[in-house]
């Protein structure tokens, strides 16, 4: 059996740190992160995405669906493999999550989420102290900025039953148990 893992959180609350561990640990896996496409979309077809939202909005821009049917693409691609599939996105919205569940599941694969849902006054501790690069940040003028007036509207928190497998990580303790379990459900 293969498996979709998902992350689930706002920003900085450890979604690629946890997502790049995992790959370090797991073989035959491949890790999607929206991050990465969109600064790949920026550097190279700044004339077709260069935002997720309108200008001095909370609406989604053109650019954004864009980013969403190359990343789409990026996981019908590997879900034809027999790869673990990692994703480290935001996966912020139960829609969006949903039509990758429905693609893990048309591809024979078990869902495990894992949500990191920490307070947001940890998260911004975090981005007080973080070194994390803006590149990925569109008409948010830094992280503090995407986690109070973008994320505190969007974000949808993900729920059980959603997955086959949901783990939560609610404080900074959690991780390393949330990360024992998830190697143990794909060592199954």
């Amino acid at each position: 059996m293969s498996y979709l893992i998902m992350t689930v959180g706002k920003t900085h609350s450890g979604k690629t740190t946890f997502g790049k561990k995992l790959a370090q640990k797991i073989k035959n896996n491949v890790l999607i992160d929206t991050d990465q496409i969109s600064e790949f979309l920026k550097d190279n077809y700044g004339n077709l995405y260069s935002t997720d939202f309108l200008k001095d909005s909370t609406k989604l821009s053109p650019g954004y669906f864009l980013k969403k049917e190359v990343a789409h693409t990026i996981f019908k691609s590997a879900f034809k493999t027999e790869l673990l599939i990692i994703s480290t996105s935001a996966n912020s919205t139960k829609k969006l999550r949903k039509s990758l569940v429905t693609l893990a599941r048309k591809n024979n694969r078990k869902v495990i989420i894992v949500y990191f849902n920490l307070s947001e006054k940890v998260l911004l501790d975090r981005i007080d102290k973080s070194e994390k690069s803006k590149k990925c940040l569109y008409y948010s003028k830094d992280f503090k900025d995407l986690l109070l007036n973008k994320q505190s509207i969007r974000f949808e928190g993900a729920s059980k039953d959603e997955a086959d497998y949901f783990l939560e990580i609610n404080k900074g303790s959690d991780y390393k148990k949330v990360f024992e379990k998830v190697l143990n459900i794909i060592k199954q």
